[in-house]
């Protein structure tokens, strides 16, 4: 595998970021089971994790699947979920165990997540007394594979729980995938019984999670951390936390049938993040600028990752795919699938 990465030093992946996806054969290595195929699958061999390399959403299914295979249950997911450790994660990790309060690691994360996977993006809001997080993919369907759920939604978890020192217990679990045959033992894992088959991934916990003081605080290794964090995220080709920003604003309003200027989206950032206070709307045109992109552009492209991620992955009406993709009639969102796709909005849903 390493003369593989060494012959391809310029391909671009997407995915996650191959330290984290290697806990899945280090916990079959650990009980002595032989892992060489979840390895193969993985595209890494047992000695590398390459810095820059990914695993895509669907190298990771397979070798999940693999490794369920091999032990013949699919508690393997979740066996390695609960292995994952600040290693896994890099500095990220480490920063992440050392910071102040629930609400300080949480937003690192979603600052910063793209270090850990750059095929979905996570973001939270607080309703109702209760810290909703979604988990939005970027231009490709949203898996249906329960292996899959657990080992993500498992990891976090667990980690939250290492952390924190506490048992900490969701108020809600939502999975897009089939209930598997096993559906019990995840269940007890998460502390409440988890729906299946939802048209998204979300997360609901108590708001007082936010407020959890962290018996690991560290503020000298959460600070050198931190840095080497941001300085391993300006190295990414789409790494900077004011584009990332940007595109989980437009598409948490663009939801709800509002469309933003330019600067009614640095406005909602500074707001909503205080590392991204007095960001101008130069600054955010600069890092488009640096990604080639204008900010009609990104506009765009995060109106077509959401409208055919709803067409494939919802059975919403294609009426109200349009108003939560921010067009105010259906004809418009009609020409713009065709424009993207050469399909009409039907014709895509059926392919899905």
């Amino acid at each position: 595998m390493t003369d593989l990465h060494r012959s391809h030093p310029d391909k671009t992946r997407r995915g996650f970021h191959a330290g984290f996806v290697r806990v899945l054969p280090d916990t079959l290595a650990a009980r002595g089971i032989p892992a060489a195929a979840v390895w193969q699958a993985l595209d890494l061999a047992p000695d590398e994790a390459p810095e820059d390399w990914r695993i895509p959403t669907t190298g990771l299914c397979h070798a999940i699947d693999i490794a369920c295979n091999l032990t013949g249950e699919l508690q393997t997911a979740l066996h390695a979920a609960q292995a994952v450790r600040p290693l896994h994660l890099g500095p990220l990790g480490y920063a992440l165990m050392s910071s102040a309060q629930g609400e300080d690691g949480l937003r690192m994360y979603e600052r910063f997540q793209t270090l850990l996977c750059d095929e979905f993006l996570a973001q939270h809001r607080v309703v109702k007394g209760l810290i909703e997080i979604r988990h939005e993919p970027l231009d490709m369907p949203l898996p249906r594979h329960a292996g899959f759920w657990w080992f993500l939604i498992g990891a976090r978890l667990s980690f939250a729980r290492w952390v924190s020192g506490r048992d900490l217990v969701p108020v809600r679990i939502d999975l897009p995938c089939p209930r598997p045959s096993s559906a019990d033992t995840f269940d007890r894992f998460i502390g409440v019984p988890v729906r299946y088959d939802t048209p998204d991934c979300r997360e609901l916990m108590p708001a007082d999670w936010l407020a959890w003081l962290n018996p690991n605080a560290d503020t000298a290794m959460h600070q050198l951390m931190t840095t080497r964090t941001a300085q391993q995220m300006s190295q990414r080709p789409s790494g900077s936390p004011l584009l990332l920003r940007a595109r989980l604003i437009l598409a948490e309003h663009m939801s709800q049938g509002i469309e933003l200027h330019l600067d009614e989206v640095v406005q909602a950032m500074s707001a909503s993040d205080p590392e991204l206070a007095g960001t101008t709307p130069r600054q955010l045109q600069k890092r488009l600028a640096e990604q080639g992109l204008s900010f009609k552009e990104l506009l765009e492209e995060v109106r077509r990752e959401r409208a055919l991620r709803l067409l494939r992955d919802t059975a919403k009406p294609i009426g109200e795919i349009a108003h939560q993709c921010g067009y105010t009639e259906v004809s418009p969102f009609h020409r713009a699938i065709r424009r993207w796709t050469g399909l009409t909005p039907l014709q895509v849903r059926q392919q899905a």
